[in-house]
């Protein structure tokens, strides 16, 4: 019974290391990628320990959180079941952007746009050597791991991100940026691809190129060119997901 529900909902017993993170990344997967739809009652806290291999806790901890961000609803006597997903409950909970349609998504690419180049009069203003020295080794390990371990590159370049917000020293910005770190993070485990970190190093070899140099102008052309890809890339996925 157990081999068959894990194989079922994909998931599996975890290692000992982050237990609880764990347990909470595999069942947002389960909701991201569409494995427990809108309605659908989720397994019980019981069979979840069992199939995972992991304390009633680390389950039950999970589960709140999910509820937290409004993923989740559950009744007494009738289990958890997933809830409908909204634009407002994205923005209420601040859900990854894997659940929005893309649509929503062309809107969260015109606000990355507008913070991330707008940023950068800010930021190349405060550049001390230090930051150099940060953005540099920061870029070095995204080098690293690119063709090795993707889940680490997409670490390491959503530190260089940071470090960037950091750098304006504008106390709102980074607390924003800080606020929505998990949101970046678990949209960039899921969506970075080899091709995407290759050529990843590359956009962010040139950035520090021209941040070193102060060449706003440049940073700002290399900026508006990235999200113009991104935000063709959507277009042509609405386009074929119609098709």
């Amino acid at each position: 019974m157990d081999d068959d529900m894990s194989a079922e909902f994909d998931l599996h017993a975890l290692d000992k290391k982050d237990i609880r993170e764990q347990v909470f990344d595999q069942l947002l997967s389960q909701i991201t990628t569409g494995k427990w739809k809108p309605g659908e009652k989720i397994p019980s806290e019981n069979e979840l320990t069992s199939i995972m291999g992991v304390s009633r806790i680390s389950v039950r901890e999970a589960i709140q959180k999910l509820a937290a961000m409004d993923l989740v609803e559950t009744y007494r006597g009738k289990g958890t079941f997933v809830k409908e997903f909204t634009t407002n409950n994205y923005l209420k909970s601040l859900t990854p952007m894997l659940l929005m349609t893309p649509g929503d998504i062309l809107f969260v690419v015109e606000y990355r746009r507008i913070l991330e180049v707008g940023i950068i009069d800010l930021y190349t203003r405060n550049t001390t050597e230090r930051d150099i020295v940060f953005l540099s080794r920061t870029l070095d390990k995204m080098k690293q791991y690119y063709r090795t371990n993707l889940k680490k590159y997409t670490k390491y370049d959503l530190e260089f991100h940071m470090k960037l917000y950091e750098m304006t020293g504008n106390p709102f910005i980074i607390k924003i940026s800080n606020l929505i770190y998990d949101i970046l993070s678990a949209a960039m485990k899921e969506a970075v691809t080899e091709r995407g970190a290759e050529e990843g190093i590359d956009f962010h070899s040139k950035m520090l190129e021209y941040i070193k140099t102060g060449d706003v102008p440049k940073l700002k052309k290399l900026n508006n060119e990235l999200f113009d890809q991104i935000e063709l890339e959507v277009r042509e996925n609405m386009v074929h997901d119609e098709a």
